[in-house]
């Protein structure tokens, strides 16, 4: 795995040294520099510790299972061949898990190799967006801008650098806009792959439905009224849209009008329980009306500030960066207000982003706040601020302002970084042990190991969501996993069981454990708590 992300490395060394070569005849010396190292300083990022960092969240841990089970059996978890919508962990979407087979069948569950696709995606589609405007003849500051704010926006660095089956949705997002901007300086297939790319979407993330149709339709539209595509070409592209998209409408028939399950061509389609749509979706109980104001305040908010009150971890933000992300958004708030006000001059490129953006409303208005519900939206306002920020630089002449703002976003960068590297991980798992559900990988198939060397039966108290760790931790064959989840179990008997049994107490609570007190013991550690294992050797 390392060969390959490091030749992955050197590939996309030379494809930005090569574009921003390229990009010469526009951008400064400076411009030049700065888009540079702004791209690499995101392959560093996204790659480095990419294994490690952050811990084995469990839905993660639910979508690599699936994807490796896949690989090897032909089959997920629920024994599903080549599910449309996974019916794991209430839901997850297919489309990641997919895009992982080929790297779980070659290195086997491999945690980095799972992460791999998301974190190169991601790069790749920012290197693409910014060769997007220079074709699009964007003023250099704003190239040199977007390439830094898409580079350093925090919210996006964590949230690609970890791979839960919504993450994708980041990369394919900015890979559509990608094309159909290419489309826009030229050449008319772009917008054939920005459409397949569109379509695609809808196998990422469930959350982002609401708004998908609008973003299509919009785009058919508006290609259409710059002369850009021809009838044929919308009936074309209507068409392949269709066809990528009937297994998911086959899905969405079996799930809301309550169609039987049933296998189409070589799919399986069965209706979940409940919808993960329905958790992203704010309540419609009571006052709607200040539901949706009090959520669109909280969006705005974290935009500004970088807290979330919604996301219940900190996978997606780290609350410690205020200021990087209220610079950000006055540079956000700043390119809308110049732009709108400049709308009649706007180029084709700067109106369709902006259109882009109003399509998204639905997500704003209906859909939770937070970074993990609204990615989307937070892809866009990321782009905006880059503007700004290359707008600020073109027009203020003041010299020290605009070092001493760079400055300062680089400081909050390097702070962000340091940190997220050095004691995230630490702070973050423990942060998030409700369930155990943040896992460090390293400590926690090391105590498995220990565990399996007191050779019982059964072992009770498993400090981890089993039904999603397990699976990962002693890779199972997908049809003997109730064997596995019958011998590791999460619920922990406060009498001792028949037959040979481990008993894993927190240490902090053993006095609530009395009758197990009288089994031999031994310490560990893991996930930074400590434990006391009591364990019964005998049959009796």
């Amino acid at each position: 795995m390392r060969i390959l992300i490091m030749i992955s490395i050197i590939i996309i060394i030379l494809a930005i040294g090569f574009l921003t070569y390229q990009m010469r005849d526009r951008l400064t010396k400076w411009q030049q520099i700065l888009t540079a190292l702004s791209l690499l300083f995101l392959t560093f990022f996204e790659f480095f510790r990419l294994g490690s960092i952050p811990g084995l969240f469990g839905d993660e841990a639910y979508s690599m299972y699936d994807s490796w089970s896949i690989a090897h059996y032909g089959v997920d978890r629920n024994l599903m061949h080549n599910a449309i919508y996974s019916l794991t962990s209430g839901g997850q979407s297919v489309l990641y898990e997919h895009l992982t087979v080929p790297l779980m069948k070659i290195f086997g569950m491999n945690i980095t190799a799972f992460r791999f696709p998301v974190a190169l995606f991601t790069v790749i589609s920012i290197i693409i967006l910014v060769y997007a405007l220079y074709r699009n003849k964007i003023n250099s500051n704003v190239i040199a801008g977007v390439a830094f704010t898409m580079s350093t926006a925090q919210w996006l660095l964590m949230y690609c650098h970890w791979a839960m089956d919504c993450n994708v949705i980041v990369p394919m997002f900015i890979l559509t806009i990608d094309f159909i901007l290419l489309g826009l300086a030229g050449k008319k297939y772009h917008f054939y792959i920005g459409f397949i790319l569109m379509a695609l979407l809808a196998y990422c993330y469930i959350g982002a439905w609401i708004a998908l149709p609008f973003m299509y339709i919009f785009t058919l539209l508006f290609l259409k009224k710059k002369g850009k595509i021809s009838n044929k070409d919308i009936i074309a592209l209507i068409i392949i849209s269709i066809v990528i998209l009937i297994p998911i409408l086959t899905y969405t028939a079996v799930q809301f009008l309550g169609l039987p399950a049933f296998k189409f061509l070589w799919f399986s389609v069965a209706p979940l329980p409940a919808t993960r749509a329905v958790n992203s979706l704010i309540s419609f109980k009571g006052n709607v009306l200040n539901t949706i104001i009090s959520n669109i305040i909280a969006g705005i908010s974290t935009l500004a500030t970088g807290v979330v009150n919604t996301d219940t971890s900190s996978y997606t933000s780290i609350p410690k960066y205020q200021l990087f992300y209220l610079i950000n958004f006055i540079f956000f708030v700043y390119a809308i207000v110049n732009f709108w006000k400049n709308r009649k001059q706007n180029s084709d490129e700067i109106n369709y982003l902006m259109g882009i953006s109003i399509t998204m409303f639905p997500i704003v208005i209906l859909v939770k706040s937070g970074f993990w519900h609204w990615p989307i939206v937070y892809v866009l306002t990321s782009l905006w601020s880059g503007f700004g920020l290359g707008l600020f630089f073109k027009n203020n002449s003041h010299k020290s302002l605009k070092i001493f703002i760079f400055g300062l976003l680089l400081v909050e960068t390097g702070l962000f970084t340091g940190y997220y590297f050095g004691n995230y991980p630490h702070d973050e798992i423990k942060a998030n042990q409700l369930g155990g559900y943040s896992i460090n990988t390293t400590q926690s198939k090391h105590f498995i190991n220990e565990l399996k060397k007191l050779n019982v039966n059964t072992y009770y108290g498993i400090p981890f969501f089993n039904e999603s760790y397990m699976g990962y931790l002693i890779p199972t064959n997908p049809y003997d996993l109730n064997k596995l989840n019958e011998k590791w179990q999460n619920n922990l008997p406060k009498t001792i069981q028949p037959g040979s049994a481990a008993y894993i107490v927190p240490t902090s609570q053993i006095n609530n454990y009395p009758n197990l007190q009288s089994l031999p013991s031994k310490n560990m550690e893991v996930n930074y708590v400590k434990y006391t294992v009591y364990y019964n050797q005998n049959n009796d």
